[in-house]
């Protein structure tokens, strides 16, 4: 290899000093090492110099460490390529001159195969006067000792760095370079830094660095709920429960949005419904109330009345067909409904393509008068609008028994409501979740061992289903194949027998996927709870365990005895996904 002129700086260690000099660029520029009075220790040190050398020029002495692969160390290659080694080599001159190296072995091979040109190198003179087996034996404390003893940085510690020069002004590329890390890592890393629970957490290897990154995100924001709920949960669960929390918070931004009208028309606003499963609720539904004439209570008469009254943004899953492109309202009937998932298809005349409209919620204002302004209103309960106000009578009884009817059922209603939304909302998140595990397990080289016996018993069951509806799409993206069926043939011709059988594995799964809805869990479905009862059943291994809309989804639990009002209980889960 073509050797290039480089500085040698050499620091002595004799009896007449107790420290090296300073190694700086060049001899010219050594400044003379202080002369102090021998002692018994500095008696011993032995010669050395500090030098440049091309690694190639270093001869690699007996090691213990023999067990190693070069190219399984790229972090280190990357890092000496790109700033050389900066922790010097340790080497002894032979009596022929050359320098057997005695640690550093890795970064030597290393720097050598990657092209550095200088490498520094901390050289003393072997004793002549040693026996060859005391030289060995010394060699090979000193390595064990050099290996065993080191210190590494914690986890902590290497994430205040990356913040560190983030906020020097360093950019994310440059740091990510640097530390031989992806960019997305480095981010994350920084992000956990100024969050002092995900940053206590970093070295218990408890949660991954995405995970923290999350906990770090709603931490900065000040959503303490949201970490307590995300710290309530073991690794496996962690992101259906990320997603259910944001979900919820798009949920609740969304509401507030829609509310804003409200507030600007004077509105009290509710963030929450309230119940009114009581006779007597401190709050009057709007369908409650009547006219002193027994008239309707009209939108228009309560907005002209705002300031008496209170508004709950409610959301209709689904209530609104609107135009992609424009977001303007859109009549079903005026949908060519067969071209769905077709675009090359043309919509019959005076219709427009199914695929440039979606259902998107709806927002729909419940109204309702605090009871304290029901006197000064102007209006009335209807359910004792007839009564002749004698206390016993029988009609007042009748009244009285007829609103306690209404009220329990209104208020069933509305939990019903509330449990199919909430659901829902599980449902997407699961599904969310789900399709990341999915990705993950259908990157492996071989399909789990109960694949095989799982395709064949769902195409003896099922023989179309590889044609069913959005299967070969959504097979395609869980491969992370970009493109059309011909781009999936090509992945094939290419793949191991082993590999083959995964896409096989990948095209049941998505033809199952692809008819997995957000509220699969009210159905009974053979198919969907074969199919969940596998991801059950391989993912015990890979942190993966059915939550509770799946479980119902896949005939585990009666979706009546969800709790709604609870997050996730794991325990449970687990508990069901076994049985």
């Amino acid at each position: 290899m073509e050797s290039i002129s480089a500085p040698t700086a050499i620091a002595v260690l004799d009896t007449d000093a107790i420290e090296p000099a300073e190694i700086v660029a060049s001899p010219a520029e050594l400044e003379p090492a202080t002369e102090l009075e021998p002692d018994s220790d500095t008696e011993l040190l032995p010669t050395v110099e500090a030098l440049w050398r091309n690694p190639t020029e270093l001869v690699i002495a007996e090691n213990v460490r023999k067990t190693f692969d070069l190219n399984e160390h790229p972090d280190v290659r990357d890092s000496i390529k790109e700033f050389g080694v900066s922790i010097p080599i340790i080497a002894e001159r032979q009596p022929d001159g050359s320098l057997h190296v005695t640690e550093g072995q890795l970064r030597a091979l290393i720097a050598a195969s990657v092209g550095t040109k200088k490498v520094p190198v901390w050289v003393s003179d072997a004793d002549p006067t040693l026996p060859e087996n005391e030289r060995r034996i010394s060699r090979t404390l000193m390595q064990m000792n050099v290996n065993d003893r080191r210190v590494p940085m914690v986890e902590a510690d290497r994430a205040d760095g990356i913040a560190l020069m983030l906020d020097l002004g360093a950019s994310v590329t440059r740091v990510a370079k640097g530390l031989q890390r992806k960019r997305s890592e480095i981010k994350h890393t920084a992000a956990i830094a100024a969050s002092t629970t995900a940053r206590g957490l970093i070295d218990s290897s408890s949660y991954s660095l995405d995970q923290l990154a999350v906990i770090a995100e709603y931490e900065t924001l000040g959503d303490t709920d949201a970490v307590e709920r995300l710290l309530q949960v073991p690794r496996s669960s962690f992101s259906y429960r990320a997603k259910q929390i944001a979900a919820d918070r798009r949920e609740t931004r969304a509401r507030l949005e829609a509310s804003l009208l409200y507030a600007a028309l004077g509105f009290g606003v509710l963030t929450t419904e309230h119940d009114t499963s009581s006779t007597e609720p401190q709050i009057l539904p709007a369908e409650l109330l009547e006219t002193v004439d027994s008239g309707p209570v009209t939108e228009d008469l309560i907005t002209a009345d705002a300031h008496r009254w209170l508004v709950y943004v409610d959301v209709e899953e689904n209530g609104q067909l609107v135009d992609t492109l424009t977001g303007e309202l859109v009549d079903p009937d005026h949908v060519d409904w067969d071209t769905q998932g077709n675009t090359a298809s043309q919509p019959t005349e005076g219709r427009g393509h199914a695929d440039s409209v979606e259902y998107r919620d709806r927002w729909i204002p419940l109204y309702f008068l605090a009871a304290d302004q029901l006197a000064e209103s102007g209006l009335r309960m209807r359910s004792f609008s007839q009564s002749n106000g004698e206390a016993g009578s029988e009609r007042a009884e009748q009244l009285r028994a007829e609103a306690e009817q209404a009220a329990t059922q209104r208020e069933a209603a509305r939990r019903e409501r509330r449990r199919v939304r909430e659901l829902n909302k599980r449902g997407l998140a699961a599904k969310e979740r789900r399709e990341e595990f999915l990705t993950r397990l259908l990157s492996r080289r071989t399909p789990p061992p109960q694949a095989g016996q799982f395709v064949a018993e769902s195409l003896a069951w099922e023989s179309d289903l590889l044609g069913s509806f959005h299967a070969p799409r959504t097979a395609l993206n869980l491969l992370g194949v970009s493109g059309y069926t011909s781009e999936l043939v090509t992945s094939i011709q290419s793949a191991t027998a082993s590999r083959a059988w995964v896409i096989v594995l990948a095209m049941v799964l998505g033809a199952f996927e692809s008819r997995a809805g957000k509220d699969s869990w009210r159905y009974n479905d053979r198919g969907l709870q074969r199919y969940l009862r596998f991801l059950a059943t391989v993912g015990e291994q890979l942190e993966f365990e059915l939550v509770d809309v799946e479980q119902a989804a896949a005939g585990l639990i009666d979706f009546h005895d969800i709790d709604i009002d609870a997050d996730v209980n794991v325990d449970a889960a687990a508990a069901a996904t076994a049985a």
